[in-house]
């Protein structure tokens, strides 16, 4: 019975070690989500797409409203704007990232996560899909968000 027991408090620290060392590791990026909207069946599905996002080593900032200035924990690689009222959801990037195959592959990928987190309820546009991600992405640059580099 003993042996029982100490094997299994040594799986349970082998098993916290382990998750200690994954929470470790540097994210792929960070990610600000600037949720304007009020509602709670959106907020749950940003919920949902965070913790994919999260899954898939993204670290995450969320924030209700759009800043007046820089955000504790950036500067961010991408930027996600929920408006209160509209049928898209805006990524913003910056506009120094220098666009490259990998990113257009993280676009897509993005895209498709918002397509099934959202349904047809909202859809991703991208700084490459329309010129308002663009603006918006100007204004954060300017406010700090992305950084100065």
């Amino acid at each position: 019975m003993r042996r029982f027991v100490t094997l299994g408090a040594t799986f349970l620290l082998l098993c916290a070690l382990t998750g200690v060392a994954a929470d470790v590791r540097a994210p792929v990026g960070k990610v600000l989500i600037i949720d304007e909207t009020e509602d709670v069946g959106t907020s749950l599905r940003l919920e949902a797409m965070a913790r994919v996002l999260i899954q898939r080593g993204f670290a995450i900032v969320a924030i209700p409203g759009f800043p007046e200035g820089p955000v504790e924990g950036g500067p961010f690689d991408l930027v996600f704007v929920i408006p209160k009222e509209s049928g898209f959801i805006w990524l913003c990037v910056s506009p120094k990232a220098a666009p490259d195959r990998s990113r257009l592959e993280e676009m897509k990928g993005l895209k498709e996560l918002v397509a099934k987190v959202f349904s047809e309820a909202r859809e991703l546009r991208t700084p490459a899909d329309d010129l308002w991600p663009i603006l918006l992405s100007l204004r954060l640059a300017a406010l700090g968000i992305f950084g100065t580099g």
